[in-house]
């Protein structure tokens, strides 16, 4: 089959707008169920109460019932006293008040006389003192919910008291999943090269239960036809709504768009957003169908930007669009665009200085960790090229801010122990988290500079005298009161496969047949391989692979055990983790640059203890090749 061309891409919120005038007939159902099981449900009309609350006159304190009328005149000058049975009753709280008695006198203001024979009173009181009228919660006939309310725990308390046993609510709508590709196999089985777990699906499940709604999952289909199709109508008459699953671009195999064609009406194929271009809006035997991308990243958008608001739309969540929160940050690196499209971009947050700070993550629409790490998402317009660093941008909140403000900042140089790190605080249940953005030790160092991190995880060697992080610390912030944190010393070195097929011992045998994996500009392990190369007079030239770059000492470990490289320099742990093989160049020191005053933070204070720690040391013997002897001490410039 020819591939599908976007012949007529549109503006996301014009193809959302039309799409939703196509279903403006449809109306939710109700379903009747029992009060006691509708927790987070969406009431399908008012809730009006069978029943007063209280539904008699009740006694609001411990102490005693009187007749009001009866208690005038009592003081301090001249007390009154009281005869049980003839002027009071002794009552408790929730007992009913009956006439003739109309007030309630607390115990505590009560005075005890020597014969011990009924009470003493100093103070006169009012009809309906310390007593709950009927009614004083809720009255009988009056509403108790509005429609369209989205029941919590205190409502199942007042409706019960109302005398409501059952309530309508909107029925929870099924959402059909279908998954498909003939790549795609289920998370059970073994993966083999040229298969891919599908995920996408199990993500949908959760996002529409997240929403109110019931996901019904379909099995992988093969990227057949004829299969799609009969699936699509099985689902189109068993769902309210159906969402199938990558097949949606522009490839040969991409089958979704003809199948939706064929089987009833495609709205669009294709709208100006990135990632999420190849979107299908359609319907099925009066049901709308999305054709949702395959790559995560644009499958979690595309969800959130027209799944969502068909739900919305139709009461399945209380009849109203609630908007993402959205923030204001300072933008740290300058974010280009492309005119065709509006683009979603992963930012982490965080707040330095009294600013919000935003970080940019990778971009890629297969990126699916950027979900997991992700703050917010910066949106780039279609008609702008972009986002200058510094300038201030609009952010949509994926998180919580009261977590944003608790983030430790750190942007610089990769290692896994900023994971572990992170891990610690969270199982110590420590009130801070760590936020970590890889982009290199000397770009980690312009961010400290610029003051959009708290710490800059950093590894520079001096040349001269083969001192790390301390030189390019003074030259950077020559009139700051400086400090560096004293980290790890850790093994760095050559990463090549299991076995050393190429006999790799040394910078010197990486050979221009030997393909190469680099680090990015900036990166510490970068200035090492460089420093290497000088001393060796080797021309950068010469290294074939010099120009393919790595953002992490992972991405390098995993290019050689992936045969995407033969070499690449990098840390022992990561070698270790792939079950590599590693030479080891020698030990490099692994700091915190941060300025003297950011020490009085409590988040800083919090990462300096767990440096200290034991747990920390223990972690670091589990993952091999570090040294923590100086970890935590501090190194004042």
């Amino acid at each position: 089959m020819k591939r599908n061309l976007y012949l007529n891409v549109q503006k996301k919120e014009e193809a959302l707008a039309g799409f939703l005038a196509a279903f403006s007939n449809i109306r939710p159902q109700g379903e009747w169920i029992p009060v006691v099981e509708s927790l987070g449900r969406i009431t399908a009309e008012a809730v009006y109460a069978r029943y007063s609350s209280p539904s008699y006159n009740s006694c609001a304190m411990d102490g005693i019932a009187v007749i009001s009328a009866h208690t005038k005149g009592a003081s301090e000058k001249n007390p009154l006293k009281l005869i049980r049975g003839e002027d009071y009753l002794d009552v408790d709280t929730g007992d009913m008040i009956m006439p003739p008695y109309d007030a309630v006198i607390m115990a505590e203001d009560l005075i005890e006389p020597e014969d011990r024979e009924g009470y003493i009173i100093i103070a006169p009181t009012h009809p309906f003192a310390h007593v709950r009228a009927i009614g004083e919660d809720i009255v009988a006939k009056e509403m108790v919910l509005p429609t369209g309310h989205k029941i919590c725990a205190i409502d199942i308390s007042v409706l019960l008291s109302a005398g409501i046993m059952e309530i309508q609510v909107i029925k929870k709508p099924v959402i059909g999943i279908i998954p498909t590709g003939d790549e795609m196999i289920e998370y059970m089985e073994p993966l083999e090269d040229g298969k891919i777990i599908e995920t996408n699906s199990r993500m949908f499940e959760n996002l529409v239960a997240e929403q109110g709604g019931i996901g019904r999952r379909y099995p992988i289909l093969p990227d057949d036809l004829e299969l799609i199709k009969q699936k699509l109508s099985e689902a189109a008459a068993e769902c309210d709504m159906v969402i199938i699953n990558a097949g949606s671009s522009a490839g040969r195999d991409d089958y979704t768009v003809h199948a939706i064609r064929q089987l009833g009406e495609v709205y669009t194929h294709g709208v100006s957003m990135k990632p999420g271009k190849p979107v299908i809006l359609g319907k099925i035997d009066g049901k709308p169908v999305i054709g949702l991308p395959g790559y995560p990243v644009s499958a979690y958008l595309t969800f959130m930007e027209f799944v969502i608001p068909v739900m919305n739309r139709y009461g399945w969540r209380g009849g109203e669009d609630k908007p993402q929160k959205e923030v204001e940050a300072k933008l740290s690196k300058t974010l280009m665009s492309g005119l065709k499209y509006e683009e979603y971009v992963r930012v982490k947050l965080g707040i330095v200085e009294n600013e919000l700070v935003a970080s940019p993550l990778e971009r890629g629409a297969g990126a699916s960790m950027s979900l997991v790490r992700a703050d917010g998402f910066c949106v780039i317009p279609q008609d702008k090229e972009g986002f200058s660093a510094h300038e201030t941008i609009r952010v949509k909140l994926m998180k919580d801010m009261e977590q944003i403000r608790k983030t430790l900042v750190l942007v610089g140089s990769h290692d896994l122990i900023l994971d572990v790190i992170n891990d610690i605080m969270m199982e110590e249940g420590r009130d801070t988290c760590l936020s970590s953005t890889h982009v290199g030790s000397m770009a980690g160092l312009i961010a400290l500079r610029k003051k959009e991190t708290h710490l800059a995880p950093s590894h520079l060697l001096d040349e001269k005298d083969g001192s790390y992080n301390i030189s390019i610390t003074r030259e950077m912030f020559p009139d700051e009161k400086m400090v560096i944190i004293k980290g790890v010393r850790r093994r760095q070195g050559f990463i090549v496969k299991k076995g050393n097929p190429l006999n790799i011992q040394s910078i010197r045998d990486i050979t221009p047949e030997i393909r190469y994996i680099n680090r990015q500009r900036g990166a510490g392990t970068r200035v090492l391989f460089d420093y290497l190369l000088k001393k060796e007079g080797i021309s950068p030239a010469d290294i074939s692979g010099y120009g393919h770059e790595a953002a992490t000492h992972m991405s390098v470990a995993v290019a050689v055990q992936k045969d995407n490289a033969d070499v690449g320099m990098g840390i022992y742990s990561c070698a270790k983790a792939l079950n590599l093989d590693f030479i080891e160049v020698g030990f490099e020191e692994y700091d915190f640059v941060t300025y003297e005053k950011y020490l009085e933070l409590p988040a800083v204070q919090e990462f300096l203890h767990i440096l200290k720690g034991d747990a920390f040391k223990k972690r670091l013997d589990m993952l091999g090749g570090y040294g923590w002897e100086e970890c935590g001490q501090l190194c004042f410039l």
